[in-house]
Order: C-alpha cells, then structure tokens, then sequence
C-alpha cells in the first residue's frame, strides 16, 4: 500500500487556465495576461504563496517512438496532462479540506496511480512494437511546490492538453456513486463487480498476464478499502468518491484494458471490460459476508465421520511422506504462486511455505527447480503452501507438518509430471457461494471428522487442517485458465472422471498445538481465524492450500511404485 503523508494546508488560486503544448506557472499579485501554449494562475496576494502541483516530464524520457505506436502514446500522453490539470484544479478547489494529509490522500496519491496507469499503457504500446521501456514508473510521482522556485514541468503532449483522447478502456474518475458523498470510514467497505467471471476461457498464452492483472484488480480493492478505513472523517462531501472511488476506477480500468488486450494478442479480443472498472460503497458493509460469529463454530463430536471410499482389488493403497517442515522451517511471504504470479502481495493474506525455500509470487518454474528445500530428500524441492492462522492477529506456525502422497481406491497411479499445480479449497468461498470450499478443520483423535467450521476440541485434543488436493489429472496441461480445471477429486466410490488418470493424491495435515487456544464450549470466542482477503472476513470456510510439485522423476517414480506397491514409504 503507498505510504500516505505529508499534506499542507493551502491558500485557493484563483484566476483562469489556458492550455497549449507546454506547461508554465506565474505568480503575482495583480492578473497577467496569459500567452499562447502557456497555463497561468492568477493568485491573490493575500497570504502566503500558493502552491501547485509540478510532475516529471515523461515526452522527455522517451526514446524515439515507433510509427505504430505513436497515436496510442500521444493519447496517453495527453491524458498526463489532463490528470495534472485537474489535479491543480482541485487543489485550488478544496481549500480548508481535510487534516494533515489530506493532499497527499484526495490528491498528490490518486494523481499518482493515474499517471502510473497511463505511463503503463504507453510502455504497452510501445511493447508491443519494439522493445518495451523501462522505468517510467518512477515518473508518476508528483510534489507541491510551495515556495514556487521550482521548474513547472512542461507539457508531455504534442497535442492540445484540452482535448485528450481518452484510452478505451479508462473510466471517468468523477463516476457518480450511490455513495461518494459519504465521508471516509462510517463502517462501510467498497466492493467491485466480479471480473473473472465475465471472462469466457482464457488462451494459455495469455493466462499469466490475466493472472497478474487479475491478481492487481484484487490488490487495489484491499489498498482502497484500507484508505478508506485510515481516511475516516477526512475530506469534503465528494472526498470519497474523489480520493478513493474515482482513482480505483481509473487503476481497474488500466488493469481490464491489459487483461484485454493480453487476450487480443492471440484471439478475439474481449468487449464490455471496462463496464466492470466502477465500484460502488456498501453502507451495510459486505454484503457476502458478516464477520466470525458463533455459526462459524462447531464442536467436532457432533461432526459426522466422513465415510471413506473402500480400496477396490485394483486399488492402490501405499503411502510415501516427504518430510519437509519442522517447527520454524518455512518460508513466510504474502504471495501466491498459482493464483496470483508476479505479484507481489497478491494474496492479501500471510502464506506459509514448506519444502521450497525460493518460493513466491515471483517464481518459476525454473527457479524453483534451482532453490534450496528443508525437505529431508533433496530431490523434492516442491512448494507446499496455506494462509497462515492468526491468533490475537499474531501468526501461528503449525507444531507439525506432514506431507503424504496416497493411492486411488479403483486403480493405480502414475506419475504426476513435474511442475504440475495443485489447489484445493477456495480464498474466496464466502463472496463466490462455497461451490470450490473444501472442510478442512478437524482435532486430534477425530481427524474422520472434517469441517469447514472452526472446530472446538474437547481437552487434551488440537487443531487440525487437512487438505486432500484434486488427484484425476488431465494428462496435458500443468495448469489452466481457474487453476481448478486440469485437476479433478475422485468422486464418492475413489475412481477419477473419464478423461483423467489418476496420481499420487497429496494430502497435507497441519497439527498445531497450546499456541492455538481451544474456543469457549458454545464457541462465543474467537481464539483464531484463517487469515484471508477483507473481503472474506476470515470465514472458516476459505481455508485452502496449494502445491507446486518439483520432484525429481526418480523420487517421483519412488512415490508411484511405493503407493501402487501398497507399502508404507
């Protein structure tokens, strides 16, 4: 999340703009009259000198600019001019707005993510042509000058800054909301339309950047639902919808126009996109979800056994454990490698890894094949991981972690292939209805006994977490468009779906111990919660766990004769 700081108070300007191809500021106490290309403020010589807001020039650091590309970076070029127009246009507006920071939050920072967003769209462009230009990241951030002996930053357009051509995908910042005249906090959250599931199948060729942008489509929710929770009683009566609202819908535009075109790239290119960019404040809060309460405990002994499917005479009923973690061997970050690659933090939520000790949101499948693991074999350098639970908001490490590669009950398995992603349960299941949760919480002594509650244990019993991942693979790909579809779970009686085979089923059990206090018998406390997005309000039901495997082909083919061997490795 940007840090936020540094706001002053200010006198308004007052005068008029005039706009051309560069960018120049006078101050006096008396009008002057404005020149052609040039923008002049009027100010009042009343007080202290006022201040305006000045932004890298960004024309300057490109390189020449491909032919192909130049109509697309002019637009977003102009766009920058635009931002910073109307950027000194609030702040000339706002006076007395808001505490300490209130520049910062409802102005210098939302023009930040703007400019970021088109200097991302230019470097596309450009991308897509020739090679891609690096750094023009580091020109989104804009200051105040105060005392006015600054240089203006003169214009990036070529074009009249008055009439932008806006990206085809970009959403207007003042976007009317049913809410934007609220103040900041008031215990409300903001919530987006769903874009994966506007999306039909993905190509695989574009799966990776959909999965990034997908992925910073939920990173930018969480940091504006943050900002609205820090900026309770700060701003004006459109502070909302100006400091929050308006730039989140500009950053998901930027994020849906990528996802379209990584798509349009090697197929047809998805329309209706940017309908999806606006969101909207909940007054009652989220409306999937309403917080831990006593619903979302249960004490085990009334959990019914699961019934197990019996091993037929093809069965394949052997076990091999990998031995990977210990207490204090694991890697913490709060990244997910499957559903959210490249992206830092795209989780939203503290993972634990085992096995694997190079394992993030950055990896690959070759870094990971060159990193280090605490498995005891080193030819097991698979990533194992699980949000970590939370007690007193502290994260709790499991007091062991065993890590099990089982049979099929009608037949034999084969090898899984290397690299192969493995993902069981949903981070999302109480705003997507559950359909992909998984029980998980169980206690020692009643581990036949799943629930996708959080479990109360009777004395002398612990918490528990098993997670079974899908085991009937399709025979082709590594990974697919949901990361669910090129793994299926056996049904009821053990035997895969037609069309699959089936491999060693990894089954991973968390044990913790007195680190994770039992809840009260009629479960009125909450000891712990699973950590998770905001948005899921650490429901027991978003448990999950997932795999990436990176067995050597021997220890993969150790695994296989041992499983279908029926012996217990």
């Amino acid at each position: 999340m940007r840090n936020r700081s540094g706001g002053r108070r200010f006198r308004p300007l007052t005068g008029t703009f005039l706009f051309g191809t560069s960018i120049a500021l006078v101050l006096a106490g008396s009008p002057v009259s404005a020149g052609a290309g040039v923008v002049k403020l009027e100010v009042s010589a009343e007080g202290p000198a006022a201040e305006t807001i000045t932004c890298p020039n960004v024309a300057d650091q490109l390189q020449e600019v491909p032919a192909a590309a130049q109509a697309e970076v002019d637009r977003n070029l102009a766009q920058l001019d635009k931002q910073l127009q109307e950027a000194n246009d609030r702040l000339a507006n706002s006076a007395g707005q808001g505490g300490a920071n209130f520049v910062q939050n409802a102005i210098l920072g939302p023009l930040a993510d703007k400019r970021a967003a088109a200097l991302d769209r230019i470097a596309i462009a450009i991308g897509r042509v020739a090679e891609r230009p690096t750094g023009l990241d580091s020109l989104a951030t804009c200051t105040l000058d105060g005392d006015n002996t600054g240089t203006p930053a003169p214009s990036d357009s070529p074009a009249p800054s008055d009439s932008p051509a806006p990206s085809e995908s970009a959403a207007p910042s003042d976007s009317p909301s049913p809410s934007a005249s609220a103040s900041a906090g008031d215990g409300q959250t903001i919530t987006c339309p769903n874009v994966t599931d506007q999306l039909q199948e993905v190509p695989a060729a574009a799966q990776a950047e959909v999965d990034r942008n997908v992925a910073q489509l939920d990173k930018q929710l969480q940091e504006a639902n943050d900002r609205l929770a820090d900026s309770a009683g700060q701003g004006g009566a459109n502070f909302v919808q100006n400091a929050i609202l308006g730039p989140l819908a500009d950053k998901r535009a930027a994020a849906l126009d990528r996802i379209a075109i990584a798509i349009g790239r090697v197929a047809e290119r998805p329309t209706g996109l940017d309908s999806l960019a606006t969101c909207t404040l909940d007054s009652a809060g989220n409306t999937s979800t309403t917080g831990v309460t006593t619903a979302d405990f249960v004490d085990i002994q009334d959990v019914t056994p699961a019934d197990q499917p019996k091993a037929g005479e093809n069965g394949s009923t052997g076990t091999f454990v990998s031995q990977c973690a210990t207490k204090g061997e694991n890697n913490s970050n709060s990244g997910n490698v499957i559903t959210a690659p490249g992206v830092t933090d795209g989780a939203q939520a503290q993972y634990e890894y085992v096995g694997n000790m190079s394992a993030n949101a950055l990896s690959t499948n070759d870094s990971l094949a060159d990193a280090d693991t605490t498995c005891r074999n080193e030819a097991d350098q698979s990533a194992y991981f699980w949000p970590v639970l939370r007690v007193a908001d502290a994260p709790v490490q499991p007091a062991k972690v065993r890590l099990e590669y089982r049979g099929n009950a009608s037949t034999d398995v084969k090898a899984a292939p290397q690299f192969l992603r493995m993902l069981s349960g949903d981070a999302r299941a109480a705003s997507n209805g559950g359909d992909n949760a998984r029980p998980t919480f169980s206690c020692t002594g009643f581990t036949d006994r799943l629930t996708d509650k959080y479990p109360i244990c009777p004395s002398n019993s612990d918490v528990v977490r098993v997670f079974d991942m899908p085991s009937c693979w399709d025979g082709q790909n590594l990974d697919s468009a949901d990361h669910r579809a090129h793994l299926a779970f056996p049904d009821e009686s053990g035997a895969c779906p037609s069309g699959t085979e089936a491999v060693p089923q990894l089954r991973i059990t968390l044990t913790y111990d007195n680190d994770v206090p039992a809840p009260a018998a009629n479960g009125t406390d909450v000891p712990f919660v699973v950590d998770g997005l905001d948005s899921e309000q650490n429901s027991p039901n978003t448990d999950h766990a997932g795999a990436v495997g990176v067995m050597s082909e021997a220890l993969m083919d150790k695994v296989v004769n041992c499983v279908n061997s029926n012996k217990k490795c």
